[in-house]
């Protein structure tokens, strides 16, 4: 029979304040927590996956994310989220195409691989829409062009910082009338467990990091399906989803899926302990993994 080791690994930039709750809880619980940072070694010689049954990837740089879980998956090391889960979640476009192959409702959109391309977009989606990078966090990149002359400058500023478009394809949205909040949905394994609006009446981008305010709100029956879909997709793990609703036809649409969700600020509004949750399924998935191994 062979031995499973209870440890786990916690990759982080820095010990924020959620990372901090969750290293104490799974303390508390019994568990010895390593923690490793952006800037020091993973020790991937033979043997050392071993001593791991399983590494939480809270790295604040998608790069590192993806970078160090790859590694991590590679060293036969599980790692939350998984290299899937992180690869799709990282990447604005590849989260369009998957939603739209598993008929995940999103807003209309098309990939640009070039500026003249956006040129198209007014036919597509009328006078207003929404450019996004393909990799960006807390807001940053996302711009919101409103007819032609928005759309002018954002080229002529585009071409001035990037005259090879070296960043392209970039990921171009119909705008929704979202009202002045979108939704964030917490999940945890395969379970919402909290979700909240992010109010802001003086910026469209509602992310909390820019100031939107939180307000509890009960997890529907719609918003449970869309989670569904997407753990089904992109398998079980830690997330943030983005939820827009739209007036106009009565739905909601994923905005897009976030794989490290902050919480220090929301979880003392809505008053769910997301750490707690976190610790708890970290340590059913190693009980999960003890149990397979001890039956082999």
């Amino acid at each position: 029979m062979k031995q499973t080791n209870t440890d786990i690994l916690l990759c982080v930039t820095k010990l924020r304040e959620e990372e901090k709750r969750i290293y104490e809880l799974l303390q508390q619980a019994g568990h010895h927590v390593q923690v490793n940072l952006d800037s020091m070694e993973l020790p991937l010689e033979q043997g050392w996956a071993d001593q791991y049954g399983v590494a939480l990837i809270r790295c604040l740089s998608q790069k590192k994310a993806l970078s160090r879980s790859t590694m991590l998956e590679l060293s036969g090391i599980e790692t939350i989220n998984s290299v899937k889960a992180i690869n799709i979640c990282t990447n604005k476009i590849h989260q369009a195409i998957v939603f739209q192959k598993h008929n995940i409702p999103q807003p209309r959109f098309k990939v640009a691989f070039t500026a003249a391309k956006i040129l198209e977009s007014f036919e597509d989606f009328g006078n207003i829409f929404v450019i996004k990078p393909p990799s960006s966090s807390w807001g940053r990149g996302i711009a919101r062009i409103v007819g032609k002359e928005c759309l002018d400058g954002w080229i002529a500023a585009r071409e001035s910082l990037d005259p090879t478009q070296q960043s392209f394809p970039v990921l171009v949205q119909e705008y929704v009338d979202k009202g002045d909040y979108d939704i964030r949905v917490v999940i945890v394994g395969r379970k919402p467990i909290v979700a909240f609006r992010r109010v802001s009446v003086d910026n469209w981008k509602t992310n909390t990091h820019l100031g939107a305010e939180v307000e509890p709100v009960a997890v529907n029956q719609e918003m449970e399906w869309i989670c569904g879909k997407l753990t089904e997709v992109l398998g079980e793990g830690i997330y943030g989803l983005d939820l827009f609703y739209d007036y106009q036809n009565k739905r909601y649409l994923v905005c897009e899926v976030n794989q490290n969700p902050e919480f220090s600020k929301s979880w003392k509004i809505h008053g769910v302990d997301v750490a707690a949750h976190i610790a708890l399924y970290l340590q059913g998935k190693l009980a999960s993994r003890t149990k397979q191994e001890v039956n082999v």
